[in-house]
């Protein structure tokens, strides 16, 4: 009798300790990862800490769709690459509509950007939906996207954002500091964007 107790004590715990394997912590696992966060996501809606008028049409408002048509084309997407098929990259790129103004002055006629500019009516605007990647990481407990800044990226075109949040149904919320041609010049703003996951293709 003693030695069949034993026996099954020995079987007991060694199932046990099969079982103890070790735990991945969730923003460690690649997998499933990206079963839940790889992919584009496209705008949801997008708003300016302040009214803007950016189409120039008089009106002023903090909602950029209306101000921006460019957030709603299909190539205004933000783009989460968890993993290749041989290996993981976490790589973040936020494809934005980008402001060139011909502004006419200096040796390129085009506002780069950053200086001040005041608004001329004569003065084309058109766009350009560029971005780059960046590293990124989660925080713990998968409720926040930690974006490593790229020294290699331009401090004021393609920038990276200032935070991103996971909200209900893995919705992305993005708050971007940029600067803006207005009606009534160079604004510097904070844009916060909501994306949603349309596709896991990348």
């Amino acid at each position: 009798m003693k030695t069949f107790f034993t026996l099954g004590l020995v079987v007991s715990l060694g199932l046990i300790g099969c079982n103890n394997k070790p735990a991945v912590n969730p923003q460690e696992d690649v997998e499933a990862l990206y079963q839940r966060f790889h992919g584009k996501y496209r705008v949801v809606s997008s708003t300016s800490s302040e009214p803007l008028d950016i189409n120039f049409d008089g009106a002023s408002s903090t909602n950029l769709l209306k101000e921006i048509v460019e957030l709603t084309n299909y190539d205004a997407f933000l783009e989460l690459r968890v993993k290749y098929t041989d290996r993981s990259v976490f790589l973040f790129t936020q494809f934005w509509p980008e402001q060139y103004v011909n502004s006419y002055t200096g040796l390129d006629q085009q506002w780069n950007g950053f200086d001040t500019l005041s608004y001329n009516a004569t003065r084309s605007v058109h766009y350009a939906q560029q971005g780059v990647p960046y590293s990124f990481s989660f925080t713990p407990d998968l409720s926040q996207i930690l974006v490593t800044a790229n020294d290699k990226a331009s401090k004021i075109r393609w920038v990276k954002p200032e935070s991103v949040f996971v909200e209900e149904k893995d919705r992305l919320r993005l708050r971007n500091k940029r600067r803006v041609y207005t009606r009534t010049g160079v604004k510097e703003v904070i844009i916060t964007t909501i994306y949603e996951r349309f596709t896991m293709t990348t």
